[in-house]
């Protein structure tokens, strides 16, 4: 869980990173004037790229709020073809309304696939939010732009930003909504739009020049590309019920291994009681308990999921001692900590006062290790082989214990 929070941290400072990259190439006018014509093509190819994928992965908010820079990036690349005269007012108005919210309208939203009556609902609902955005390009008047720029607040905003109070306060809660609600998600499609969202707002409310705004749409595009990888790549190398690295991984890894490694073979004693006893769901939560016990193993031991109840835990460079007290550390804990169960009718909050009755049985929960080391002439997979080995002797010697070959 740490290394997954670790990575949900790298992807935020590569966003925060972007973004201000970006300001700062813009504020010291880094980029020349001829730059843009390719900056503008760079957006179009980069958002397109973006939605392809978005399709490929079934992912339809990511999908429809990708619409939303695209269409903006077309009206004004296009401005004589799409509309009679696109007003200069009409669009710094428009876009910042209409984006802020399309986004909170779109991500209130449950993800649940493209392709379904729900992946069609939210794309009619982006495209309706965005043919309202069109019809306000197209017919914006005095009485709209007086709507819009009329106060709000006792005190005017508009020192903080070139929108209106309207706008800006508009922006700020769907920025807020979907930062809130972003929290509750672990993946980084699911965290993409927020950053999306306020690399479009900068220049919206506050540069409000069209080279800077496809400039940021070009850095949304980026973000969605790369939460979009980042989740690929989590589907095929971490195991989705433990949150560690899968076999897949680890045979990835055996790939760049030194010559000197250690593998460790890790088995749940009496899995199959739990299952059988307690039903597949607590087997679940036991596999989730020892993966996560494994995952503080010391000197540096990495751990994966080798398939059902086995763990693999890899030492790469490291002292045969110093990883069999760590793996003997590991092992002695879970022993200790045991694997509580919990009555399926207790109360959702505890009670003022204790009961004496007992809602938490606790169960003996083990783990057998087979290891082995590395040996010249003899590759990882012969390896892994021989610490399996070591952990069928484990079990033959009545099992929560060590033995290695």
């Amino acid at each position: 869980m740490q290394r997954l929070k670790d990575s949900l941290s790298t992807f935020h400072a590569l966003c925060l990173g972007m973004i201000f990259s970006t300001l700062f190439v813009i504020k010291f006018g880094l980029i020349p004037t001829y730059a843009y014509y390719f900056i503008w093509q760079s957006t179009f190819v980069f958002l397109i790229i973006a939605i392809v994928l978005s399709i490929y992965f079934n992912k339809s908010k990511l999908f429809v709020l990708l619409l939303f820079p695209l269409f903006f990036t077309l009206c004004l690349a296009f401005p004589n073809t799409l509309f009679t005269k696109l007003s200069v007012q009409a669009f710094w108005h428009i876009a910042p309304l209409i984006t802020a919210l399309g986004y909170l309208l779109i991500y209130a939203l449950q993800e649940r696939g493209l392709f379904s009556s729900f992946g069609t609902l939210r794309t009619s609902i982006g495209l309706i939010i965005l043919g309202i955005g069109y019809a306000g390009l197209k017919y914006f008047s005095p009485a709209l732009l007086q709507a819009l720029d009329t106060p709000i607040l006792h005190v005017s905003l508009q020192g903080l930003s070139k929108a209106s109070d309207f706008i800006l306060i508009i922006a700020i809660i769907s920025l807020l909504f979907v930062f809130l609600i972003s929290l509750l998600f672990e993946i980084q499609s699911q965290k993409a739009p927020f950053w999306m969202l306020f690399a479009q707002m900068v220049p919206l409310l506050f540069l409000q020049e069209s080279n800077h705004f496809v400039l940021f749409c070009l850095v949304a595009s980026w973000i969605a590309i790369a939460a979009l990888v980042h989740d690929a790549y989590r589907m095929a190398y971490i195991d989705t019920l433990t949150n560690v690295p899968s076999r897949r991984a680890l045979e990835e890894r055996f790939l760049r291994l030194g010559s000197h490694y250690i593998i460790a073979m890790v088995d749940i004693d009496f899995f199959k009681k739990f299952n059988d006893k307690f039903g597949h769901d607590i087997g679940d939560d036991v596999l989730k308990l020892v993966a996560k016990e494994l995952t503080h193993v010391k000197n540096g031991g990495k751990v994966y999921r080798y398939g059902g109840e086995e763990f693999t835990i890899l030492f790469n460079g490291k002292k045969k001692e110093e990883c069999i007290m760590a793996l003997e550390e590991v092992r002695e804990h879970i022993f200790r900590r045991g694997f509580a169960i919990r009555d399926k009718n207790r109360p959702e909050k505890a009670p003022k006062e204790l009961q004496s009755s007992t809602t938490v049985k606790k169960e003996r929960l083990s783990v057998s290790i087979g290891v082995a080391l590395s040996a010249k002439g003899k590759t990882p997979q012969e390896i892994i082989k021989i610490a399996d080995d070591a952990l069928y002797k484990a079990k033959e010697s009545g099992r929560n214990c060590l033995i290695c070959l």
